[in-house]
């Protein structure tokens, strides 16, 4: 089965479709209940894409949008007799107060300085969201203290941190806009230029300085070709989706239906 799940994705994404399928078979063969860590919507979709092609059809499927709106989730696939407990996704919601008369903080701070100061891996981290005056983050409930003991600083500003109720978390609030789009191919840089209205060398530079990801995998080649579904997240510009293809123009040009997404402020 994983040879054929193999041909609908990307060479890159066969770690996780192993990795998935391990999980997969530790339900059916153990009847045992996997929690996941942190996953991006991409990465639900290929599991559940597993499990509509899996021989076994009772293996239950929950995520933790259920008890909280994130972007990132954790996964809990259970054996039939399950019931769920909320409990179980082992889920924390820390919030970061910090001196915004002095400091204005960024997702990438908050993020790296927690990697950097715990040595914990990006998927023990869930969303990571700023407002003016603090920030919230979801963690591993499990790595709370960890994270407590090791941060005391973020960009070089005193943070205070505390855990909150998760239903306390305040997503960010997101603008798509719908529209469509003539380019002459779904190269990387040809899109990121054409949709952001930038020049193609600055759309290459980009790409070239690790700004851009593709699925939420970073990406540096500029001729990596997208196809319908892809996100592609341009640090500094936003997020755009491919929609859908609408065919080719008289000059054999592409049009495309793609959404730019950005987090209002």
């Amino acid at each position: 089965m994983t040879q054929v799940i193999y041909q609908h994705f990307r060479p890159s994404e066969r770690a996780f479709i192993d990795k998935a399928s391990d999980w997969l078979t530790s339900v059916t063969d153990s009847y045992s209940l996997v929690i996941t860590d942190f996953l991006n919507p991409r990465q639900v979709f290929i599991l559940t894409t597993l499990i509509q092609g899996h021989p076994a059809q009772d293996i239950q499927i929950f995520t933790s949008s259920a008890i909280a709106e994130t972007e990132y989730v954790k996964v809990i696939l259970a054996p039939a007799y399950y019931q769920l407990t909320p409990a179980d996704f082992e889920l924390a919601c820390l919030q970061i107060d910090f001196a915004s008369k002095f400091v204005t903080l960024k997702h990438s701070q908050i993020l790296g300085t927690f990697l950097g100061e715990t040595g914990l891996e990006r998927s023990k981290i869930g969303d990571i969201v700023v407002h003016d005056t603090f920030a919230q983050v979801f963690v591993d409930a499990k790595l709370v203290s960890v994270i407590m003991d090791s941060v005391h600083k973020i960009a070089r500003s005193g943070v205070k941190i505390k855990v909150i109720d998760v239903g306390k978390f305040m997503p960010a609030i997101e603008q798509t806009i719908t529209k469509t789009v003539t380019m002459s191919s779904l190269r990387l840089d040809k899109a990121v230029a054409s949709v952001f209205n930038i020049s193609r060398n600055l759309a290459q530079n980009l790409i070239q300085s690790s700004k851009a990801k593709v699925n939420y995998t970073e990406v540096v080649r500029n001729d990596f070709e997208l196809v319908v579904g892809d996100l592609v997240s341009i640090r500094g510009f936003g997020r755009l989706k491919i929609v859908q293809m609408l065919g080719l123009t008289k000059k054999d040009k592409v049009r495309v239906e793609v959404q730019i997404i950005s987090t209002k402020k």
